[in-house]
């Protein structure tokens, strides 16, 4: 993460998803750099294969962002609860805001022809749809910022398609399209978007048995699955990255979000940086 505890001096921050997991280090990342830093995270029911954030985590992003941050559970598939919660993270940091950061994701894991409406709509609703949600609440705010930096986190999915993972890799495919666009529609007003989409990290997302069995599964899903395995999910994992490691490290997708948010003019906006232990090599463009 950043050792600089001043890049970030007077930046006002919010970042969605931001008790836990990816969220919770870049927050820490910008508070260590001497950002106002707002978390929103939502300990909503869904029906996921892994526990969401709770009470504690959201306890624990208060004393991470300290007497000057900002923390609340907001459900960003809700656009009455985003619309009511700008405005007052806007006010908690000090009247204005000058960085987006989107985290808020879920995963769940089934074939297209197998997937239930519920898993379907969790995914997308936060992912893509919540990611809409809060930019576009957000936007008069930040180009009010004078420096304003939009920065979505999308996954890797999104460059390639995957199998058992249609809804993630379609709710990714539209945050990109959605952050293309906005950069075009708001570079009048200074302000810089991008997009990180990293591979599968060690965090609580995977901590998924039906998750396991897709990566087993192989990229195709031909490979016969007894039963979920985490270990052989890693294996599968180190054998489909060329870099043969088994999770893409948090801090790399962190120093990838700040280095957006720290370029000082528009020269990288619509940019995609990818974070995948290698996988992007599998792109085809």
């Amino acid at each position: 993460m950043n050792g600089n505890s001043t890049r970030f001096e007077g930046r006002r921050v919010l970042v969605t998803g931001g008790a836990r997991g990816l969220g919770a280090a870049i927050a820490a990342s910008f508070v260590a750099a001497g950002a106002r830093v707002a978390v929103w995270d939502a300990p909503a029911p869904m029906e996921l294969g892994y526990p969401l954030a709770g009470s504690a985590e959201l306890d624990a992003a208060r004393a991470a962002v300290g007497p000057t941050g900002h923390v609340a559970a907001v459900d960003v598939r809700d656009v009455a609860q985003v619309r009511a919660a700008v405005p007052a993270t806007v006010a908690a940091l000090g009247g204005g805001l000058d960085v987006v950061v989107c985290a808020a994701g879920v995963r769940t894991a089934a074939t297209a022809a197998t997937m239930s409406d519920a898993a379907w709509d969790a995914v997308v609703d936060t992912n893509l749809h919540g990611t809409y949600h809060v930019l576009r609440e957000s936007l008069v705010h930040l180009e009010e910022s004078g420096r304003g930096r939009i920065v979505v986190v999308a996954a890797e999915e999104g460059r390639r398609g995957a199998f058992g993972l249609s809804h993630y890799a379609a709710a990714a495919w539209g945050q990109i399209g959605l952050a293309k666009s906005l950069a075009h529609e708001v570079a009048g007003h200074g302000i810089a978007v991008g997009v990180v989409c990293p591979g599968v990290m060690d965090t609580a997302m995977s901590d998924d048995p039906s998750y396991w069995a897709v990566l087993q599964a192989g990229r195709d899903g031909s490979q016969a699955v007894t039963g979920p395995d985490r270990a052989a999910a890693e294996h599968a994992l180190r054998v489909r990255h060329p870099s043969s490691t088994t999770y893409v490290d948090v801090d790399a997708v962190v120093r990838a979000v700040e280095q957006l948010v720290a370029e000082p003019g528009l020269d990288r906006t619509g940019a995609v940086v990818d974070v995948s232990a290698g996988l992007a090599a599998t792109n085809t463009a």
